[in-house]
């Protein structure tokens, strides 16, 4: 094609038809110029498209860890429901006018449920890898918004249900010094079995008493703040999910 482009030019310029030439030179400036620029296009459609991938890639991603989230929680929250419910009945009981140290040690001794609760293991991993990559950058300014405040309100929820244990478990191991509620939860006899059964015996009910109080509105606080941290993030997940869906379709 340059050889031919050149027989051309060496001709005119042989034959002294320098208007032409020039007029012929023009026009194969604009051509070099369209093809350039047609180069450009091609190139800038196919850096469109490889950020398209890169960005479906992405969103799918985060798309597949909030609906994995939005099980867990489906799964968790049920017996956080069940444990508020349980909690608030052992305090209206322990504080009923008609309550006495027998209800109490009744609740401890048996119904205290004292397993507890921490957040279950939400996957944070693509969107931190997102972060890291500079990806996040490519996503619709809304999106990144959404997700960072999701993200960003899990984290602090997280830190929220954090504290609160770490309190529970203060009064738990405070309390477990002197009266034994744990043992239930690992022998199918400790209701026969002297370790058990010392401890509520001779219980002096002042000391008992505040101490009961201290533990059943910890575990009241736990799971008060368990349940809202659940329920914030499957709500931030259901008004979420519809705003990646339009570009993983």
């Amino acid at each position: 094609m340059l050889k031919f482009f050149r027989r051309i030019r060496r001709t005119l310029l042989s034959e002294n038809k320098f208007s032409k030439y020039i007029l012929y030179a023009t026009g194969e400036i604009i051509l070099v110029v369209i093809g350039i620029l047609i180069a450009l296009q091609i190139n800038n459609w196919n850096e469109k498209r490889k950020e398209n991938i890169k960005l479906k890639t992405a969103l799918q991603s985060v798309y597949n860890d909030l609906v994995s989230d939005s099980l867990l929680i489906n799964e968790v929250l049920p017996q956080v429901y069940r444990r508020n419910v349980i909690t608030t009945n052992l305090l209206k009981r322990s504080y009923a006018t008609e309550a006495n140290l027998d209800t109490l040690v009744k609740i401890m001794k048996s119904e205290f449920p004292v397993r507890w609760y921490s957040s279950p293991p939400f996957n944070t991993n693509t969107f931190s890898n997102l972060k890291s990559t500079g990806a996040f950058d490519i996503l619709p300014s809304e999106v990144k918004k959404r997700l960072s405040n999701y993200y960003t309100s899990m984290v602090s929820n997280q830190d929220l249900v954090e504290k609160t244990l770490g309190q529970y478990r203060i009064h738990l191991d405070d309390f477990v010094k002197k009266y034994n509620i744990i043992g239930r939860l690992y022998d199918e006899n400790y209701n026969n079995s002297y370790i058990y059964n010392h401890t509520w015996t001779n219980i002096d009910s002042k000391d008992f008493t505040p101490r009961v109080a201290v533990m059943l509105a910890a575990y009241n606080v736990l799971y008060l703040v368990a349940k809202s941290e659940l329920e914030t993030n499957q709500q931030n997940i259901k008004e979420i999910l519809p705003l990646l869906k339009p570009y993983l379709d």
